[in-house]
């Protein structure tokens, strides 16, 4: 079984004795266990201002894919668990009877929606782990922090935007400061952004004035896949590549379009990308039209483009690497800590998330557990010296490696010069004694582990 991060607390758990969250006491479906290997989670997490559209989205896409496997024979779409289940026949009640989608509450546990979509074009399987996160949380800076533990952990983030309620906005707010409150509660998180996907979708597009817009999303081929009662079809010819080519097309226009009509567009795009995450923009309209007054909607209305930013999603997560990772841990008779605080199993389930990890204790060139295989939990029975220069003559130089050591390594200082200055993290629990190397940490009690493999794996 692969080591499996658990959808609720987003830490990796052994479920080969119960599929139980110890942490939230929560289930985890079975088949969500099963099929991990096979069938890779996408982590996804939604990001708005209240009233900006954001359920009304999520309600338009989950009828979307329920509805998409008449036009792909091979392709088919299963809630993974109760509360999914439940959401989504709220879901279906409401697109029949014309009633709009409930805003997103506050919960005392982000959970996600669980469902998996097989088979798809250029994609095959992907489960969708989906956090629709209450949009007055990013009012201000703080709920950020205390609400949305998930954030820290998710590689692709959408940011639903309604320019029309922007520019309604009383409070004045603009797009950066939507940023700003992501941004400031990942820094305070301390979660890195490199390399993070930032999905852009602007809703109730069919409101919007934007050149050339509107003839992009009427011209929808998937367009029918909400209307209840409708036969789905797409045209003949349609390929899933040019699609995307044509998706890549109207990001570009979307961009251009935020840097120089949208307020605070320019200074959001610059905040973006200096911060090293993947931007892209699509346009969306996941009821077609405007809600009647008395807020009711249309049953047979279209809605456009409401896959767009799945597809981004799909197609900007990337797989997990299958790079080497080494972790060497200190095995010496003053290396208790290390244990006592369980910092050699975190790192070495965060790593795993990130690559195949091979563990060694510090003076042992024989390795204490392989790839797929548990962590030592204790120190070694016979105590080892602090010598690292065994274990780095055996391995591929081309591998990342995390050092955590108690004290001062004995040998380290021979590797300065060598390729492993910039291949290999110190993390060290004696600030006191904090050895000299370049690419070195201090552990301080409470730290977070993912701080340490953020850092190892963004090594320049």
């Amino acid at each position: 079984m692969p080591r499996v991060i658990c959808p609720f607390c987003l830490k990796t758990h052994d479920f080969s004795v119960a599929n139980v969250c110890t942490e939230y006491t929560e289930s985890v479906p079975a088949v969500y266990i099963r099929e991990y290997g096979k069938v890779p989670p996408l982590w996804l997490v939604t990001v708005g201002f209240s009233k900006h559209g954001k359920t009304t989205y999520l309600a338009a896409l989950t009828l979307m894919l329920e509805h998409i496997s008449p036009i792909w024979h091979n392709v088919y779409y299963r809630p993974l668990d109760t509360f999914t289940h439940q959401k989504i026949q709220e879901i279906h009640v409401e697109a029949e009877t014309g009633k709009m989608p409930g805003s997103t509450t506050r919960q005392e546990v982000s959970r996600p929606l669980l469902f998996s979509v097989y088979n798809l074009p250029e994609s095959g399987s992907r489960c969708l782990v989906m956090y629709d996160v209450a949009g007055e949380i990013f009012d201000s800076i703080e709920n950020v922090q205390n609400y949305v533990p998930s954030i820290r952990q998710v590689n692709t983030t959408w940011f639903l935007i309604s320019l029309d309620d922007l520019l309604k906005d009383k409070e004045g707010r603009t797009v950066t400061d939507l940023f700003n409150a992501y941004l400031s509660a990942m820094e305070s998180l301390r979660s890195d952004l490199k390399d993070r996907n930032l999905i852009v979708v602007f809703t109730k597009g069919d409101s919007l004035t934007i050149p050339g817009m509107r003839s992009y999303l009427m011209s929808d081929p998937l367009q029918g896949l909400t209307v209840p009662g409708a036969t789905a079809s797409i045209p003949q010819g349609f390929s899933m590549p040019e699609y995307l080519d044509r998706m890549r097309v109207i990001s570009d226009q979307l961009e251009e379009y935020t840097r120089y009509n949208v307020r605070g567009g320019s200074a959001f795009i610059n905040m973006v990308r200096a911060s090293g995450m993947n931007l892209v923009f699509s346009i969306t309209s996941a009821l077609g039209e405007n809600p009647t007054g008395d807020q009711r909607l249309n049953v047979h209305a279209n809605r456009y483009r409401v896959l767009d930013p799945f597809l981004w999603a799909i197609t900007l997560e990337k797989p997990i690497s299958s790079r080497p990772l080494y972790l060497i841990v200190d095995g010496s008779s003053t290396s208790q800590k290390i244990y006592e605080q369980k910092l050699n199993t975190s790192l070495s389930d965060i790593l795993a998330e990130h690559g195949n990890v091979t563990v060694f204790y510090l003076g042992q060139s024989r390795p204490a557990s392989q790839p797929g295989q548990q962590t030592p939990a204790i120190p070694p029975r016979i105590f080892k010296q602090r010598l690292v220069g065994p274990i780095l003559d055996e391995i591929s130089p081309s591998a990342r490696v995390m050092l955590v050591a108690a004290g001062r390594v004995l040998d380290l200082d021979d590797f300065y010069e060598t390729i492993w200055r910039d291949r290999l993290l110190l993390v060290t629990m004696d600030e006191d004694r904090n050895q000299l190397w370049p690419n070195s940490l201090v552990y301080r009690d409470g730290d977070d582990p993912v701080i340490f493999v953020d850092r190892l794996l963004n090594i320049e």
